[in-house]
């Protein structure tokens, strides 16, 4: 098994338990943390969906109703039992209703894919306008605008449920993962900062772009991702002077 195949295999089973797998990470220091960032990435995921029900809350609830037949001086206790059950379940649930959604936000999502897709930050070597172009017309998109010079990595990816064109582009010494979602249009610029990712979603004409390194803080994020933003939504829309947000 060489490297590629281990990774898109870890990409779609991280948690899986094949002897090929593990013996390639035993034989490869990139691949096995690799996998251990895919190990950690998928048990926070576990853990964010993972919301325990609140102690006794079983209980309480049958106790309110049970109450329904005793004698008329018990009633106000009987409202106050079940009016603090319901409010227990509605806060349990809108946690996990909130937790559920964060999960498939295009930055939860962004953060999650990148574990296998690591390898990508290492490479420097830029490649050239024809390979870039071809990365997105597999997608069936057309760019609109001259390409940055920068670009180290180009690969057609699922992103969740999205299908995205994932990039690389080096401003400064700096490689910040660049995944264009074409088709969903965030509703404006977003940054988020997960773990040791700082990250930035910008909205586009026909699409989003979600940019994330997680080698350099939040300071120096920001002056790259300004960069690496206006760069690629002139490549896509085409747009020449105008600057990013003003869409």
């Amino acid at each position: 098994m060489d490297c590629l195949e281990f990774r898109r295999r870890l990409a779609a089973e991280p948690l899986s338990h094949d002897p090929a797998l593990h013996a390639h990470r035993g034989e490869c220091a990139a691949c096995a943390a690799a996998w251990e960032r895919a190990q950690q990435a998928e048990h926070e995921l576990l853990d964010a969906l993972a919301v325990p029900v609140p102690a006794g809350l079983t209980e309480r609830i049958l106790l309110a109703q049970a109450t329904g037949e005793r004698r008329q001086h018990m009633s106000r206790r009987r409202f106050a039992l079940a009016l603090a059950a319901s409010l227990l379940v509605a806060v349990a649930g809108g946690e996990l209703l909130w937790r559920q959604h964060d999960a498939h936000t295009l930055p939860a999502l962004a953060v999650a894919h990148m574990p296998d897709e690591i390898h990508s930050l290492e490479l420097t070597r830029p490649i050239d306008a024809q390979a870039i172009a071809a990365g997105f017309a597999v997608r069936g998109l057309h760019l609109r605008g001259p390409l940055p010079d920068n670009v180290t990595y180009v690969h057609d990816c699922s992103v969740g449920p999205y299908r995205t064109v994932h990039l690389v582009s080096r401003v400064d010494g700096t490689s910040v993962a660049v995944l264009y979602v074409p088709g969903k249009r965030a509703a404006a610029m977003q940054d988020f900062h997960r773990g040791d990712w700082h990250g930035r979603v910008v909205p586009l004409q026909s699409g989003t772009l979600v940019m994330l390194t997680d080698h350099v803080g939040q300071r120096s994020f920001d002056r790259v991702a300004d960069t690496v933003a206006q760069d690629w939504q002139v490549a896509i829309d085409g747009l020449g002077e105008a600057r990013v947000g003003q869409l």
